[in-house]
């Protein structure tokens, strides 16, 4: 489905959406049903993507109400268009201005105080699965990075954001109004071309580390999340508990009690989804046997490679490798 942004003014402040008049109207609370088919509120991805193979979409930010504390199952890009939006983030006000972005990972609890007409925001609404072949295109030893792959580890539970005041930057707000338009019109390879936006806007934003605002809760956590994580994303194939405990001063046993309570997974589950994803991009961009893309990542038994995989994607390497051509 693609929206004309000129035709139906979905860009334009004025422009009042079917939910924001039933507010307007008097139904003055957030209708949670449009959002979620759960008991708590945890925003749906499928709420909002018409099909299932898509990763990615955008949607206007509710105005006239205020949307209560929520998470989603997804990353949120949030943009702020015109106006000011602001967002309570762990008891703190975030308000941004036009230009401004703020980067939400699935983990995140967080709610938006009501906006008035000229506050206009996106929401930028992107499945984890998404950053596959992004994070192939940048650099891996960056916040950024670290952000995607713990958006990545869906079983982790450290919740981050990341807070841009790029307004100022014309190549930075080029390359979001190019990533808006594309996921509005939708032309020919739209996939591919926002994946490469996408990327270059991350590439510029690190190019202005002094504008990038970091969530500060639990450091500790996060810190040691990202040490492992960056220690996988190099080694994943014959990286082990033992090598890392003995490179940054833990004992094996106890850096696998902190692992657990940081991120509700094991050092082996992070290791082995690292190595899928690894397998799932060659398999999307290289002509390798798959039996080759067991072992670069670290399986010697083809069978076992194959039982990880189909848990991982639900999908055999090789019907990975057939969708990733279509």
């Amino acid at each position: 489905m693609t929206i004309d942004m000129y035709e139906n003014g979905f860009l334009d402040p004025a422009y009042i959406t079917p939910e924001e008049q039933q507010i307007l109207d008097g139904n003055i609370a957030v209708q949670k049903n449009l959002y979620t088919s759960k008991q708590d509120f945890v925003v749906e991805s499928d709420k909002f993507l018409e099909h299932s193979e898509d990763d990615i979409t955008l949607r206007r930010h509710t105005r006239f109400v205020d949307f209560p504390k929520h998470k989603h199952d997804y990353v949120e890009i949030f943009y702020c268009l015109s106006g000011s939006v602001t967002h309570v983030i762990n008891e703190e006000e975030i308000c941004l201005r036009p230009g401004e972005l703020l980067f939400m990972n699935q983990h995140i609890e967080h709610a938006v105080i009501a906006c008035g007409q000229e506050d206009l925001g996106i929401n930028i609404i992107i499945r984890p699965a998404y950053f596959q072949n992004i994070l192939t295109l940048i650099n891996k030893d960056n916040i950024l990075a670290d952000f995607i792959i713990n958006a990545l580890e869906g079983d982790s539970c450290v919740g981050q954001y990341l807070y841009f005041t790029v307004s100022d930057n014309p190549c930075i707000q080029n390359l979001i109004h190019n990533a808006v338009f594309l996921l509005l019109q939708q032309p020919q390879n739209w996939h591919k071309l926002s994946e490469h936006t996408f990327a270059l806007l991350f590439m510029h934003i690190l190019s202005n580390a002094e504008n990038i605002l970091l969530d500060q809760k639990d450091e500790q956590s996060n810190v040691l999340m990202v040490v492992v994580r960056r220690y996988l994303a190099e080694h994943y194939d014959t990286g082990t508990l033992h090598e890392l405990a003995a490179q940054i001063g833990y004992t094996p046993s106890s850096l696998s009690r902190m692992i657990k309570k940081y991120s509700g997974t094991t050092f082996k589950e992070i290791q082995t989804r690292q190595r899928m994803r690894v397998a799932m991009n060659q398999l999307s961009h290289t002509a390798l046997p798959v039996s080759e893309i067991a072992l670069s990542v670290g399986y010697e038994n083809q069978n076992f490679f194959y039982k990880q995989f189909k848990k991982m994607y639900d999908m055999t390497p090789n019907e990975a490798r057939l969708k990733s051509r279509r």
